[in-house]
């Protein structure tokens, strides 16, 4: 028997009762054992099957286990699939959602798109089952609490080959001009949800506030197995995909949660939001906003910026005067002239104009020199 405490075995229960009917059937199989369990004997089944397939033990059939068991008739629980090939990484597990090796076309993509997607949507909900919902993204991570301190990663398609949803699948999923890969990060951002959502899966989500474009958002955060999750599948893509962990910033240094323009889209690489080129419901949330700097690297503030110029500025001032120091010893240990100058320190013999016409006259220019050696014995005594 499970050694579950009469607290958690009684949450179980409630929890139980509420999946049943919105969860179970439609996606288990009508042969399932479990639709005619009840109380404690699904509690025992559940949690088998969660130590079996390493995940959280807890005995609740939520949606983190019955996609487990919805993958294992698909592409199986195990390493991710990046280019048609098994991806391994240590400690890292996903509910692969698809068939392996199918022959599609390979693509490069260089931009990331996040997005988020409730559990309480019919979409979903069909998706899981496999009744038609359409695949909206590559990657989801769920908002369970995981064995391992991680929420669950599912792959609905290879990143690395095409697949009919990208780059488009619908109006503002996706940039139209760019390949894309996405990842579906579950959470509410539509608030009439979250009553139902403590109502339903027991869990109360907490709000944070943060800009989004030119309005202040309040929305539920990211529960901490999320973003560990996060970090974990962005670490793969970078290291396997070439996805660059960037983010687009403002002109001032911060995290932009606008639109961007045409320009700067298709110069962004690495991640953007769904906020950044379609801004409906503020997709993917506040809960997002809050963790940029995590993910992305802590920004400097305006009083770091300030003090950093300012430091710059003393460093070239202090370079300077050490240049100018330095100029001064050269100089100073040059050495000096024993004389100083004057402009009659060298003075040229006095030219004498007859001397000239003598060397002349010598040269063979008799005629010439001799009338003018008369008139510059006159010059040369003026001179």
């Amino acid at each position: 028997m499970t050694l579950l405490t009469e607290k958690a075995r009684e949450t179980a229960i409630t929890f139980n009762t509420r999946a049943r009917q919105i969860f179970w059937r439609g996606i288990l199989p009508q042969t399932s054992p479990l639709l005619t369990m009840s109380g404690d004997e699904v509690i025992e089944w559940v949690c088998r099957y969660q130590q079996e397939h390493d995940l959280l033990v807890d005995g609740r059939l939520g949606p983190s286990t019955l996609i487990v068991m919805m993958a294992e008739e698909r592409g199986g629980l195990g390493d991710p699939i990046i280019d048609g090939k098994p991806c391994h990484i240590d400690g890292l597990r996903v509910a692969r959602m698809f068939v392996p090796g199918a022959q599609l076309a390979p693509v490069k993509p260089d931009l990331c798109c996040v997005l988020s997607q409730s559990e309480l949507d019919r979409e979903t909900r069909d998706r899981v089952r496999g009744t038609g919902g359409r695949v909206r993204a590559h990657f989801s991570i769920d908002s369970s609490r995981g064995a391992h301190g991680e929420s669950l990663i599912i792959q609905w398609a290879d990143p690395m080959r095409e697949v009919p949803f990208c780059p488009v699948r619908e109006t503002g999923d996706y940039p139209r001009t760019r390949q894309c890969i996405g990842i579906e990060v579950e959470n509410i951002t539509v608030l009439y949800q979250m009553d139902s959502d403590e109502r339903r899966w027991l869990r109360r989500r907490t709000l944070v506030k943060a800009q989004i474009g030119p309005y202040m958002v309040s929305q539920p955060e990211l529960y901490e197995e999320q973003i560990l999750a996060l970090e974990r599948l962005m670490g793969v893509l970078c290291e396997h995909c070439g996805i660059e962990r960037t983010y687009p910033k403002t002109e001032d240094g911060t995290y932009s949660t606008a639109l961007l323009n045409g320009d700067e889209l298709n110069a962004q690489k690495g991640y953007i939001a769904r906020y950044n080129y379609f801004q409906q419901n503020s997709e993917p949330g506040s809960g997002f906003v809050v963790i940029l700097e995590r993910l992305f690297g802590k920004l400097e503030t305006a009083e770091e910026r300030a003090q950093k110029a300012q430091a710059e500025i003393r460093m070239d001032a202090d370079a300077y005067l050490e240049k100018r120091a330095e100029a001064k010893a050269e100089l100073d240990a040059a050495p000096q002239p024993t004389q100083a100058y004057s402009p009659h320190h060298e003075e040229d013999p006095r030219f004498s104009l007859s001397a000239a016409i003598a060397a002349a006259w010598q040269s063979g220019k008799a005629a010439r020199g001799v009338r003018l050696a008369e008139k510059a014995k006159h010059f040369d005594a003026d001179v």
